[in-house]
Order: structure tokens, then C-alpha cells, then sequence
């Protein structure tokens, strides 16, 4: 790595073949423009996992044009988009669908090891069928046989190797680096791998207790997943790899020899907040886990109201350090990383493009505030400053003023931690002439 000293663990994994980043105004095969833009922006502009998408219906050709963004994930191969776009074939985009497949697919394997589809059951196996030092192994049907078989196993993740730790969060993990094209879709560049230093060992509050009835037989998931709101672009690719992980359960003889059911519900972005009333929803509709929510916010809003109903939670995009802390009873899982990985991948980024006064506009709340926080610590521990970390409420009417604090403090990059208001911030970035482009 270009900074040795800030990026520990970290291996950068180079794109070949048809992945390779394309220079602005070449062909690729995501469909670029015919638009040659010029790449020379106002002020170098970031965006994380919360607002990488695809811009191509709401911006004009070349506003996003060099654009870097980072989000946790690996290198999705053609057969899993393939089998996703079975499932829906409207998606756009595939942020997070691998690891929603990998959660359902992990409780499964679970309840298959216990012997038990009930909730406590199932989170005491989760750790088990992700260990290291157990026989590897992919898809449902193929861990499923080698468990019925007496063989300890390692489930290998789409989204990459899931080894959780004593918090029930992945203790190793990949972030991938992508750059904005000309129509303002983006291309991966290149993918962070390393280790997640928070969590560890549990605490007081992060254990099962009690009895551990037997399950009723049925494997159910109840997907708490966005609908509507800020987030609604997450939930396609989310819904969908519930829904093949479910079709390839079933597919395989479904869990303890019994077919499996999925259940929808609205998570919302938690304005309004509808998350506890469709929890209700799948409560009561038997779910012997919670899928969900992909806001760390939203998440937090029904913990409580999930594990001490005693049903597993597992949220595919929760990336919020206040879970590793968090009495969760033992019954949270994740399958992304903490905030820490993506802010120590974000400011290596940032300063190896040469930056070394940032700014960090960020929505107030527990997603926004914990990245913009690790961003802050990694970079300026590196040597660089920030010249203003802003926080914004994410239903103000505007961001004018957000805008303007951040053009007065004179940084030379910004870092934008949003959801969908970044379709309404990038125009103020644009109007105040501090980036991304004219």
C-alpha cells in the first residue's frame, strides 16, 4: 500500500479483464456515455456505501464524472448478478444483495447444525458454521450435506469469508473503491481487504441466556428491509438476495427437511418511524429471524423490541459502531463490517488522491456520526486535518447553509456521508462551486 503506516491489514486487490476501471469518455461495458466530460472537478468528492448509486436518471450526463466511492463488499462474480437478476431482473444496482444472501444462508446452516429452527438455537451456531478452521464450503446445499455428515464447516460468503467474532460482527472484511463514469454510474476500481479491530470478545448483555426451547420446525425470515424512504434504493438488491437464498434453500430440500418462507416488511429510513409496527408484522407471522434494517438507525430503533421478543436479528448493511457494544442478548448478528474498516479505507483513499484538508458532511445520526467520526480519526492520524466535520439533519427542507459552512472552511475534498438527500446536496456542492463538476 502507498501509506504502509495507516492501512495494517489491508491488501489492495487490483481489477483485470472486463472489471477494470475505464478512463472517462472510453468504452466499457457499463454503458457509458457518448458525453466526453471533463474530469477536472471543483473540489474531489467522496461518497460512502449510503449514497453509491446509480445517478444516471437523476443527474445530467458528466456531474459525477471522477467521483470516488467506497463501500463494503467484494468483487460480485457474474453468476451471483445472474442469479439475482433472475430474481428481479429491474435491478440496478447490487449494494448489499450479497451479504442479505449470506445472512439468510448462515441462519440456515445454523438451524441445520442445532438441530433447531428457534431463534437462540440458531444464534448459538452462527459463529460455528463460519469458523476458520472448518471445511469451506459454498451454498446452501453444499453446507448443508457436509453438516448432516458429522463435518465442522466454514461457510464462504458471495460477500466474501464471514468469520464473526465474539459481537457477532464479520472480524475481517472487504471494501471496494469504485469511480464515477461520465453517466454517472460507477465502476470498481480496486477492493481493501482487512481486519476489523472493533468488537471481540462479548460483555455483559451480549450472551444467550436461558432455556433454548425446540423451534416449530419451519424456517421462517422476516426481512426488514427498505421499502420506501431514503434508503428504498438498497432494498431491491437486499429483497432479492433474501429471495434467492430462500428459492435455493427450498431448492435444496429446505432447512431440517422442511420448506422454507419468506416475509416482507417495510423498515423505512425511520422518518416517519414504521420499523416497530412492521416488526410487529413478523412477530406475529412466526419469523425465527429478523433480516434487517439496512439503517443503522432504524436497526437501533428495534433491537430491543426484536431480541427480547428471543428472535435473531441479522442486518445485512449495518455498519453502526454502537453494535459492538450493544446488549444485544446475543441474538445480533451482521454480515458488514463496523464503520472502522470503511473510514480507515476512506482516508487512505482520500490522502493518497492528495488531499490533506478535508471536509465531512455527514447526516446526524448513528450511521452518519460513527463513519464521519472513524474518516476524522484514520485521516487526521495520518498526518492530515479536517477543516470541518458538519452534520446535517437528514429531512431538512435544505442544505444551503450545511453547503456554505463547508465552502467557507476551505478544504480541498469532501467527503459526503449521505443517503438519497445526496440528489439534493450535490446541486448546493455545485451552486457554491466546491464540487463535483459544472
Amino acid at each position: 500500500m502507498k501509506r504502509s503506516t495507516k492501512t495494517i491489514g489491508l491488501v489492495s486487490v487490483a481489477l483485470t479483464g472486463a472489471f477494470a476501471l475505464t478512463a472517462c469518455g472510453g468504452d466499457d461495458d457499463g454503458g457509458s456515455s457518448d458525453a466526453s466530460c471533463d474530469a477536472t472537478q471543483n473540489m474531489k468528492t467522496y461518497f460512502v456505501d449510503g449514497n453509491t448509486s446509480d445517478y444516471s436518471e437523476d443527474f445530467d450526463d458528466c456531474t459525477l464524472t471522477g467521483v470516488k466511492a467506497t463501500y463494503p463488499g467484494s468483487e460480485l462474480g457474474d453468476d451471483f448478478r445472474d442469479r439475482l437478476l433472475e430474481v428481479d431482473g429491474d435491478l440496478k444496482d447490487f449494494t448489499y444483495g450479497a451479504e442479505s444472501y449470506d445472512g439468510v444462508i448462515l441462519a440456515a446452516l445454523a438451524a441445520e447444525k442445532a438441530g433447531n429452527d428457534n431463534s437462540k438455537a440458531i444464534a448459538s451456531e452462527m459463529q460455528a458454521v463460519s469458523a476458520p478452521d472448518g471445511e469451506k464450503c459454498s451454498g446452501f446445499s453444499e453446507c448443508a450435506d457436509l453438516i448432516r455428515a458429522g463435518t465442522e464447516i466454514d461457510y464462504e460468503g458471495v460477500s466474501g469469508p464471514i468469520d464473526f467474532n465474539g459481537t457477532g460482527s464479520p472480524s475481517a472484511a472487504t471494501i471496494g473503491i469504485f469511480q464515477y463514469e461520465d453517466d454517472n454510474t460507477y465502476s470498481p476500481e480496486s477492493y481493501e481487504q482487512g481486519e476489523v479491530t472493533s468488537g471481540g470478545d462479548p460483555i455483559e448483555g451480549q450472551t444467550i441466556t436461558g432455556d433454548v426451547p425446540q423451534g416449530d420446525g419451519k424456517f421462517v425470515v422476516g426481512s426488514l428491509l427498505p421499502q420506501t424512504g431514503d434508503l428504498a434504493f438498497l432494498g431491491p438488491p437486499e429483497i432479492a438476495g433474501v429471495d434467492l437464498a430462500v428459492q435455493e434453500i427450498n431448492e435444496a430440500g429446505g432447512v431440517l427437511g422442511q420448506p422454507s418462507e419468506h416475509v416482507k416488511a417495510d423498515s423505512g429510513d425511520g422518518t416517519p418511524n414504521i420499523a416497530p409496527g412492521e416488526v410487529d408484522k413478523l412477530l406475529n407471522a412466526g419469523a425465527d429471524i429478523v433480516l434487517g434494517a439496512a439503517s443503522s438507525s432504524v436497526s437501533l430503533s428495534v433491537i430491543d423490541k426484536i431480541v427480547n421478543a428471543g428472535v435473531l436479528m441479522i442486518s445485512p448493511a449495518n455498519t453502526s459502531t454502537a453494535f459492538d457494544t450493544y446488549a444485544d442478548q446475543g441474538l445480533y448478528f451482521r454480515t458488514a463490517p463496523s464503520d472502522i474498516l470503511q473510514g480507515r479505507v476512506m482516508a487512505d483513499l482520500v490522502a493518497q488522491d492528495g488531499a490533506q484538508n478535508i471536509a465531512i458532511l455527514a447526516r446526524q445520526d448513528s450511521y452518519g456520526e460513527a463513519l464521519a467520526d472513524n474518516v476524522e480519526k484514520f485521516f487526521t492520524e495520518s498526518g492530515g486535518t479536517v477543516a470541518i466535520k458538519r452534520l446535517y439533519a437528514p429531512d431538512a427542507p435544505n442544505f444551503t447553509a450545511d453547503v456554505n459552512e463547508v465552502k467557507a472552511a476551505g478544504a480541498d475534498a469532501v467527503i459526503l456521508i449521505s443517503f438519497d438527500e445526496t440528489k439534493k446536496i450535490v446541486p448546493e456542492l455545485i451552486k457554491a462551486g466546491i464540487g463535483p463538476n459544472e
